[in-house]
C-alpha cells in the first residue's frame, strides 16, 4: 500500500510538472528558445572564403572591400600576413586564361584564429567565417495569446539577446568598422528586439520547426 502510494504520488508531480512546462510563460518561453539557440545561436561573420587568402598588391590599397577586413583581422591576431607570389585566380580565367604569378599579400590564421574560424551557412553553400559568442535570452518583452492551429497551440514572442563567451577581438573598433554585422551585433545586445514562433508540444514549448 505505501509503495502504491509513492508510486501516485511519482505520477501526480510529473503530471504537475508537465503542465507547468506548458503554461504560456516568461520562463517557459525563455528555456524553450534558449534550447533552440544552444543549437542555432552561435554568432559568425562569413568570410567567403577558404585560407591561406592572397591579395594582389593592387588592391592592397583599397579603403574597402575584402583587404580592410583582412587587414582588421591581421591587427586582431587571428591571421598573419606575409609577402610572395602566386597566381591568383579570376571568374575570367576560363574565358583569357590564367593570369602570371604576381607580388601578393598571403594572409593565413594563426593559432588564435583557428579557435574561431568555421564553416558557416553562405549565400549558395558552406564558406569560411569567424564565430565569435553564442546568443541566449536576455529578456521576454511579450508574447501573443496562444492560438490553436490544426493540432497544437502556438504563439509569437518576442524577446532581447545577450552573448555569452564573446570574444574580445570583437570590442576593437576596426573590426566593428570592417565586419559591420558584428558590430550591429555586438551592439544590440539587451537592445534589439527578435521575434520567433513556438507551438506547445506534449512536453512543453518549443520553437517552432526546430
Amino acid at each position: 500500500m505505501r509503495r502504491l502510494c509513492l508510486i501516485s504520488l511519482t505520477g501526480l508531480l510529473f503530471m504537475i510538472s508537465c503542465n507547468s512546462a506548458r503554461k504560456p510563460s516568461a520562463e517557459n518561453f525563455t528555456n524553450a528558445i534558449n534550447r533552440y539557440l544552444a543549437k542555432h545561436g552561435e554568432v559568425c561573420t562569413s568570410i567567403g572564403r577558404q585560407f591561406p587568402i592572397d591579395i594582389p598588391a593592387s588592391a592592397q590599397q583599397a579603403q574597402y572591400g575584402f583587404g580592410p577586413q583582412l587587414v582588421a583581422l591581421q591587427h586582431s591576431g587571428l591571421v598573419s600576413e606575409t609577402d610572395t607570389t602566386a597566381v591568383v585566380h579570376g571568374m575570367l580565367d576560363a574565358l583569357r586564361g590564367s593570369a602570371p604569378p604576381q607580388p601578393v599579400r598571403r594572409y593565413q590564421l594563426t593559432a588564435e584564429g583557428q579557435k574561431y574560424f568555421r564553416q558557416v551557412p553562405g549565400t549558395f553553400e558552406q564558406t569560411g567565417g569567424f564565430c565569435y559568442g553564442q546568443k541566449v535570452v536576455d529578456s521576454i518583452l511579450k508574447w501573443g495569446d496562444p492560438v490553436t492551429m490544426s493540432d497544437h497551440s502556438q504563439t509569437e514572442v518576442t524577446y532581447t539577446y545577450k552573448i555569452v563567451n564573446l570574444a574580445t577581438w570583437v570590442a576593437r573598433p576596426d573590426i566593428q568598422q570592417a565586419f559591420p554585422d558584428i558590430g550591429a551585433t555586438v551592439n544590440g545586445v539587451s537592445k534589439t528586439s527578435q521575434k520567433v514562433g513556438l507551438q506547445l508540444t506534449n512536453i512543453g514549448w518549443q520553437v517552432s520547426g526546430s
